[in-house]
């Protein structure tokens, strides 16, 4: 997707500023169902403090879960007023030079958009299912979900969202999965049970490809999660 980042990542910002603007103490505690160990607040410090790692080159670990863990602890005693204005302060910074960041962009703004729809639903505010981030989020998180897939010798697999197709790998798929991308996205990010994946639109039974929710840095929701 030829894209600003930037542009798009800041678009996302402004959105989840807004969304989180006013919230009192107890609204910013609120658990985010999504990621259950984490608030609101643990969200938006999470997405703060990736902007200031990649100002400072803090890029060891990056992803993992002691680097994000690390971006939450640092900011646990900031009022999540405090720490919106840190975001918004150093996120522009990152924003101008995105467009040189190539694919780690699109990662950058795939996490964002995981995030931002996490928030959403703890607040129970849903919106913007159909914004670039979510669209830029899909073909970043698809080609690891994907790449899995082929990894685990499983016959090809097709996702369809909208326009967008891909493919595990070569020749006719043997089974096609069709989902708005929003959905899309939840599936392949552990926002979504099993249960949940194979009631999408799948042109057969998906069981031989559930075991692929468990990939990379995700795993597959025990209950599901109604958004």
């Amino acid at each position: 997707m030829d894209v600003d980042v930037g542009v798009v990542y800041a678009e996302g910002r402004r959105r989840v500023g807004g969304l989180v603007a006013g919230l009192d103490a107890e609204g910013a505690a609120t658990t985010v169902p999504a990621c259950p160990e984490w608030s609101v607040k643990d969200v938006v410090a999470h997405l703060t403090g990736i902007c200031a790692d990649v100002l400072a080159g803090n890029l060891e670990g990056v992803a993992t879960d002691p680097w994000t863990a690390a971006q939450v602890e640092a900011r646990r005693s900031a009022s999540l007023g405090e720490v919106v204005a840190e975001w918004n302060e150093l996120a522009p910074q990152v924003e101008a030079m995105a467009a040189d960041f190539g694919p780690a962009g699109h990662q950058w703004v795939g996490d964002f958009a995981t995030h931002e729809h996490d928030i959403r639903g703890a607040l129970r505010q849903p919106a913007s299912r159909d914004s670039q981030a979510v669209a830029i989020g899909v073909e970043f998180i698809a080609a690891g979900f994907l790449a899995s897939v082929a990894d685990r010798g499983l016959p090809v697999l097709a996702l369809e969202a909208g326009d967008w197709r891909s493919t595990s790998g070569a020749g006719t798929p043997a089974a096609t999965l069709v989902a708005e991308p929003f959905e899309l996205l939840r599936a392949m990010t552990g926002r979504r049970s099993a249960e949940q994946v194979a009631a999408l639109g799948w042109s057969t039974d998906p069981g031989p490809w559930l075991g692929c929710l468990d990939w990379g840095p995700f795993t597959v929701r025990p209950d599901p999660l109604d958004e």
